[in-house]
């Protein structure tokens, strides 16, 4: 019978791997655990608040497993290769590939859109090197150049958030279709929109110049 999570976060006090984690990895400073929120015990963090990454180290009630959580920006992905119930063999698996993983959550290894993005054009597409790193509170974080691959065969093109509000606007490309298309964040929770619908780059690029102030004017209210 699985344990309570309230019997897991009083056993973290004797969990000797939570010792062993290094206090820094390439910039990532060791937090410790926050505690329970809702379903999830945080057990410690690796945070690097200049380029807005964590991994958070969490046990989940919702299925009983030990697993990471990569922050990127306000993308949060749950790492599937880590899901464990033992958790001794959680935190032989963490110890073995955090530095890998950590080097994934900053992005340095810088992966690129897959062939299927060639036929959009992204090769020869310049109009994002125009637009500013910063519009108000929001901050471009993802660009093509360096995509960020979401799910169902999307990729993060182009990201604006708003750090502190939880407030993002992001543009993606779906490689299986091939569409692009966006997303929207209002206090950390998604919303749709169809307004940025889209089969070309360059129609993708009159939409952004016809109504990208006036969404995030419409997110920060």
């Amino acid at each position: 019978m699985a344990k309570k999570i309230t019997e897991i976060e009083e056993g973290l006090k004797d969990w000797e791997f939570l010792k062993h984690l290094p206090k820094e990895i390439s910039g990532f400073k060791l937090q410790e655990g926050r505690g329970i929120e809702g379903n999830i015990l945080n057990l410690a963090s690796f945070v690097n608040e200049e380029i807005h990454c964590s991994l958070d180290l969490i046990y989940t009630a919702e299925t009983f497993d030990y697993t990471l959580v990569k922050n990127i920006g306000l993308h949060t992905f749950r790492d599937e290769r880590f899901f464990n119930r033992d958790a001794d063999k959680f935190a032989e698996a963490v110890l073995k590939n955090l530095p890998n993983v950590i080097e994934k959550v900053s992005r340095s290894m810088n992966k690129k859109l897959g062939y299927e993005s060639k036929v959009m054009g992204f090769d020869t597409w310049n109009y994002w090197k125009t637009l500013p790193e910063k519009i108000g509170e929001y901050e471009l974080f993802v660009t093509p150049d360096k995509p960020l691959e979401y799910i169902n065969g999307s990729w993060v093109i182009l990201d604006y958030s708003n750090f502190s509000k939880g407030n993002q606007i992001m543009f993606l490309y779906n490689s299986f279709r091939n569409e692009l298309f966006a997303e929207l964040k209002k206090g950390f929770m998604p919303l749709t929109t169809d307004l940025y619908n889209a089969n070309k780059l360059e129609q993708l690029e009159k939409l952004i110049k016809q109504h990208l102030q006036e969404t995030l004017n419409e997110l920060e209210n």
